[in-house]
């Protein structure tokens, strides 16, 4: 055999392993899998308890009413309880606090009897909360820490979102949600979630316009960003949160923006 020959030969055998890792066809639940390694150990995992994340959050609410705003952040979870405050210094807009007691969630109001445009959606989708699709791995109750082996998902990627290589899980809500599929981003590379979008489209209820006018139809979207990851009691844990959410409607739409720079997590307090 030629030198030429076998020195081809040999790089073929070891680049061909390598073709092969990359083309590899990963399934759901090996994502689900790769990513909960990503946060840490599993007898890590399970001897949290609790954890209480303290910082800062600003908010900009651009359509739908004006708002630029620094306050105040805290998230707690214990089990599949959770408590969301950020509080703002206006008295047209004191914050949200989302509050879930292993049964049933309550909202706060900004005004007697009265909710945010987020907080109204939330009230009414409480499922988001109750089944920890919402917060990520921030979370105690994070969805994917917590799966029924029934549930099913649909995979795609490698792919590009936002200019990040994702892979990206799909997920219809149990029956009784209302019409809204959630998307899930995982990093190619270190599986960290770093990304939810949740989608809800709501038909006019009158029929000559369901016929006539598809424009009525009312768009709602969450979308969460996870980041700047660091190690906490040997877990690896987000410590910026963003949520914005819109409402494309056509009485009049809703767009804002919540940040949360976490600067501090501590478990089983």
């Amino acid at each position: 055999m030629r030198p030429k020959t076998l020195g081809v030969l040999i790089l073929l055998a070891v680049i061909a392993p390598s073709m092969r890792a990359k083309d590899e066809k990963l399934k759901p639940e090996q994502v689900i899998a790769k990513h909960l390694e990503s946060i840490g150990p599993k007898e890590k995992l399970n001897g949290i308890k609790n954890r209480v994340t303290t910082g800062d959050t600003h908010v900009d609410i651009h359509v739908g009413g004006r708002a630029s705003l620094t306050g105040n952040g805290s998230f707690a979870s214990q089990g599949r309880s959770l408590r969301l405050t950020f509080t703002y210094p206006a008295l047209q807009y004191p914050g949200e606090q989302f509050v879930f007691d292993g049964k049933d969630v309550s909202i706060g109001v900004i005004s007697p009897g009265v909710r945010s445009q987020l907080g109204n959606y939330i009230f009414a989708n409480d499922y988001l909360v109750k089944d920890g699709l919402l917060f990520g791995s921030l979370s105690t109750n994070w969805f994917f820490e917590n799966l029924d082996v029934k549930t099913r998902f649909d995979l795609s990627g490698p792919k590009k979102v936002d200019g990040k290589s994702v892979y990206e899980i799909r997920y219809v809500p149990r029956k009784g949600a209302t019409n809204l599929t959630a998307y899930f981003d995982f990093d190619s590379e270190t599986f960290r979630h770093v990304r939810s979008q949740f989608k809800a489209e709501v038909a006019p209820t009158n029929v000559d316009q369901k016929i006539s006018d598809s424009a009525e139809t009312i768009r709602y979207t969450i979308t969460e960003e996870f980041g700047d990851f660091k190690q906490v009691d040997g877990l690896n844990l987000p410590h910026s949160y963003k949520l914005d959410f819109s409402i494309d409607s056509p009485d009049g739409g809703f767009v804002g923006s919540w940040d949360y720079v976490i600067k501090q997590i501590a478990h089983n307090q």
